[in-house]
């Protein structure tokens, strides 16, 4: 089975001075546990080789998260996709304060969001 063979691959890594990544408690019984172990994995190594210090606020383009609709985890798969993006120079489109209590909330954020990429491609109205 690929638990046993993956232990003792991790235990000979650490003799080499390296260390394996393992997906955090909090996702395994979460639907979407796979995608969070995959997402969780990718931040951790991304983490380790970029110098987040270099990056400028400004200099992030602006994303949507892909995991925003997801029917069950879309705030864990969201926080960790965003993180990632953040460390690839982009920045994930927050809904504001103002809209998340209206009753049409989801058109107002999804609005929102698509007038955000229009400034970052075409600069703000004038």
């Amino acid at each position: 089975s690929s638990v046993p063979l993956c232990d003792l691959w991790c235990q000979i890594q650490e003799f080499k001075g390296s260390k394996c990544i393992e997906c955090p408690d909090k996702y395994n019984s979460d639907p979407e546990n796979e995608i969070l172990c995959d997402l969780n994995e990718q931040l951790q190594l991304l983490s380790s080789t970029v110098d987040a210090t270099t990056l400028s606020p400004e200099d992030f383009t602006p994303v949507v998260c892909v995991y925003k609709d997801n029917p069950t985890s879309s705030t864990k798969l969201c926080d960790l996709w965003c993180e990632i993006q953040e460390l690839n120079g982009s920045k994930c489109i927050e809904c504001p304060e103002r809209f998340k209590t209206d009753q049409e909330n989801e058109l107002l954020c999804d609005i929102h969001a698509n007038l955000t990429l229009l400034e970052s491609s075409y600069g703000p109205l004038p």
